[in-house]
């Protein structure tokens, strides 16, 4: 026989129990009202930059940035919208060979270190092109010593500092190398510039990067956003899309192609940023690529260049190094900065440090610098490892120290503590050859 005992709950222990369930109902409801009004009132509408690495990196901006009041497009705007949507859709894949990489030089004249880039493009033919765009080409003869750059010449016209004439230049460099159906990145250098790691480690870094390196940000002050004028620039190009950057680019080869054959934009840089106070003293180069590639991929770039350039003394133009100034140390130093850093031109000042990502990965930012002065050729082609010791880098210091000595304050004209610095340098590069191996 089964007996049923039946425990019995006395009436307040009832009521309690009734109060803590409708005390638990009631809090859900609650907490789901205020997660959906949350939901509603503060959701992004796409995850951001500083959403990723920590809002403290960022310059407070308007983000997302006010819808555009509705407007019917003119026939060259739609023209422009229909080109761009179908380059941008391609699949970036290619088949047709060994990808290369379009090295476009702007001077203009003779390069300074030529035997410095014939070093660093030996051993790896097939891989690379290169261009020349030299405005002083026509009063020069016997310009170029390497042949590396013999018979890479393009037609070239005057270039003139802060003028749309070095916009002229960068397009007519683009559209030669996209001749070649091969060139899948496309490189500005400047007269300046030396390379800072070997051929292999710039070619992987570029040809495997799904982002075009282009320097450009936000800047509210004079230097940025005040150099938009409104009237002249609407409706194309609306102030919270004006941009700012370096000149020196790595880009893909879809937006090699937009900006070659951009004539919309183009034409509104060419007529109004210009130099002048009447024009707001705007310098196309810092702001015509910046500007236009934000515009139709803001996803595609990485808003940081790799080549470095050092702003820390202030004024118009950027540091130039002499030949004193190159050491292993500062080579060194270049090598080794791995965050970008963008300085607002307003009274704040606001400084942006962000790190650079490849492809996810937290790595050096730069493959270039500049401005090295001509000075500097000697020493640099000189630490640059040639093909025959290029695999061969164990020659004992004492030797070399004993070869430079002998010879360093006849052929570089240096004082004796200058030529044992020099000398020293020199010790340091054998054992870790310039460009730096990775």
């Amino acid at each position: 026989m089964v007996v049923l005992i039946r425990k019995r709950i006395r009436p307040a222990q009832q009521q309690q129990r009734r109060l803590l369930v409708i005390a638990g109902i009631f809090s859900l409801v609650a907490l789901s009202m205020l997660g959906i009004s949350i939901a509603y009132l503060y959701t992004p509408r796409r995850i951001t930059p500083c959403g990723l690495v920590g809002s403290h990196l960022c310059v407070d901006s308007k983000y997302p940035p006010p819808t555009p009041p509705y407007r019917t497009y003119s026939d060259e705007e739609v023209a422009s919208f229909a080109v761009t949507k179908d380059i941008l859709s391609q699949p970036r894949t290619f088949t047709g060979g060994t990808p290369k990489i379009a090295f476009m030089f702007l001077t203009p004249g003779p390069l300074p270190f030529e035997f410095v880039w014939e070093a660093f493009f030996k051993g790896h033919e097939g891989q690379y092109t290169v261009y020349v765009h030299a405005s002083e080409r026509d009063s020069l003869r016997n310009m170029w010593r390497s042949r590396v750059f013999q018979g890479r010449d393009i037609p070239s016209g005057k270039v003139y500092w802060g003028t749309i004439e070095m916009i002229d230049a960068e397009r007519r460099l683009l559209s030669r190398a996209l001749l070649d159906l091969n060139n899948q990145v496309f490189v500005l250098l400047s007269d300046t510039c030396v390379p800072l790691r070997d051929f292999n480690y710039v070619y992987n870094s570029l040809i495997n990067s799904s982002f075009s390196f282009v320097d450009n940000f936000d800047d509210p002050g004079p230097h940025g956003l005040g150099r938009y004028i409104e009237e002249k620039m609407v409706p194309e190009v609306q102030p919270y899309e004006w941009r700012k950057g370096a000149q020196w680019f790595a880009i893909h080869r879809r937006h090699a192609i937009l900006l070659a054959s951009d004539y919309l934009y183009y034409q509104k840089f060419r007529d109004h940023c210009r130099i002048g106070e009447e024009n707001h003293n705007c310098y196309p180069d810092e702001h015509y690529v910046q500007t236009y590639l934000h515009m139709v991929d803001p996803g595609g770039l990485s808003n940081w260049t790799v080549t470095h350039v050092d702003w820390s003394e202030g004024g118009w133009h950027p540091r130039s190094y002499g030949e004193k100034d190159v050491t292993v140390d500062l080579l060194r130093h270049l090598q080794s900065i791995d965050e970008h850093v963008h300085v607002t031109s307003d009274a704040a000042a606001t400084v942006t440090t962000v790190p650079c990502l490849w492809e996810g990965v937290h790595r050096p930012c730069f493959l270039f610098a500049r401005k090295f002065l001509p000075e500097t050729a000697e020493v640099l082609a000189d630490w640059y490892p040639s093909e025959e010791n290029r695999d061969n880098t164990s020659t004992a210091a004492s030797e070399i120290e004993n070869s430079y000595r002998s010879n360093c304050p006849q052929r570089l004209q240096l004082t004796e503590e200058d030529c044992k610095d020099s000398t020293r340098n020199k010790v340091v590069s054998s054992q870790f050859p310039f460009p730096f191996r990775s």
